[in-house]
């Protein structure tokens, strides 16, 4: 069963975490006398805040007197050239994916986690699941593309996945879910304003993106309008299930690294118009108040300190941890989805107000026997 972290794990874990980003030495105070048990409770806790390879990067910077103990130092490392390793395979594995698809006169655009990499004084410290791509209007024909030279594994309206060098490829055909339930005008206007960013950037129809949006002429990422409008609309839809500390780095790292270039005018123009304002706000206040995003470099926001101080309690320790279920029955994994998801009302209550009691009923009808914990905490309502 998970504990829930020591506050002082949790300070030391943003310490490092910050350091990494801003490449600073941490408060050597905090650290001292830290044993092997207070040094294990960090590593697993900079592990499922998505940080592991980040904070290694700050433990680093300490005295070596002030270091995890050496066994524990190498797992961090091992662990760390494991992620690097596949980063640099994943980094490979677009490459040719990408000369692929422009033998056939298709466009791919590389965006959310091994895009924002670049991003990071490190890239290959910011960790990530599956590699997304949006093909600039020609999401069909990349399909049947895909089809040729790798598995298809399963669809939706918003993208179809496939895998490809034994690495999951999700081929976006657009960027946000659309339906009644998730506030389908809403995700309507967002998802315009979006390709209308993309179209005025060049990289819809016959024009052609910028060089600032290529790395060595090959691999094309997003402009600074879209990453900031898109990255900030993923971090909500991930709100009501849960956030981690690696979701505001991307934000840290992001308006550190376009400080200047972000029409801040039209991006919170779309947030407020969608309902949405308050708690990127918060975001961004968070971001301010602890990873070390300067001020000048975020976008203007109202500060809600008890809506802050609530987000921030709930991230670095959530009141609900999924337990192992032993035997899996309908009754368990119910009971475990309604736990979960009632924790969670306030924050879907942000999100999709009013809209609630639908979201929990389409979750947990039916339920299914093969449903795993990783399951019950991604329902797949947004």
């Amino acid at each position: 069963m998970k504990t829930v972290p020591s506050e002082l794990a949790c300070r030391r874990a943003l310490e490092l975490t910050k350091a990494a980003l801003h490449g600073t030495v941490p408060d050597k105070n905090l650290f001292a006398g830290a044993g092997e048990k207070e040094w294990i409770e960090l590593f697993e806790l900079s592990a499922v805040q998505g940080v592991m390879a980040l904070s290694l990067n700050g433990t680093l910077q300490l005295p070596k007197d002030l270091q995890p103990p050496f066994e524990l130092k190498m797992r961090w490392v091992a662990s760390m050239e494991v992620v690097e390793k596949r980063y640099r395979y994943c980094l490979e594995t677009v490459e040719k994916l990408s000369a692929r698809f422009k033998e056939n006169n298709i466009r791919m655009l590389l965006f959310k986690g091994l895009s924002l990499s670049r991003l990071y004084p490190v890239p290959c410290t910011r960790e990530f699941g599956d590699i997304d791509i949006f093909l600039c209007g020609k999401a069909r024909e990349g399909d049947a593309l895909l089809e040729q030279i790798a598995d298809r594994k399963h669809s939706s309206k918003k993208n179809v996945n496939f895998s490809y060098r034994g690495t999951l490829i999700e081929n976006h055909h657009t960027f946000l879910y659309h339906s009644i339930l998730r506030g389908f005008q809403r995700s309507e206007n967002l998802e315009k304003r979006l390709v209308t960013v993309l179209t005025k950037a060049g990289f819809m129809g016959e024009g052609e993106p910028a060089e600032s949006n290529r790395t060595n002429g090959t691999l094309l990422f997003p402009p600074p309008d879209f990453d900031a409008l898109y990255v900030s609309l993923h971090m909500l839809s991930h709100f009501p299930f849960g956030i981690a500390l690696r979701h505001f780095c991307d934000l840290t790292v992001l308006f550190t690294a376009y400080k200047g270039k972000i029409d801040f005018s039209q991006y919170r123009e779309a947030l407020s118009e969608a309902g949405l304002s308050r708690v990127a706000d918060a975001f961004v206040s968070l971001s301010v108040r602890y990873l070390g995003l300067k001020p000048e470099d975020a976008p203007p926001y109202q500060s809600d300190l008890a809506l802050e101080d609530r987000i921030w309690n709930n991230v670095l320790s959530p009141p609900f941890f999924p337990l192992a279920i032993q035997k899996h029955t309908s009754f368990s994994i119910f009971i475990q989805k309604v736990r979960f998801l009632l924790s969670g009302y306030w924050k879907f209550e942000l999100i999709y107000p009013g809209k609630y009691w639908k979201r929990i009923l389409r979750s947990i009808f039916p339920a299914r026997k093969s449903l795993t914990n990783h399951d019950i905490v991604n329902c797949e309502f947004i």
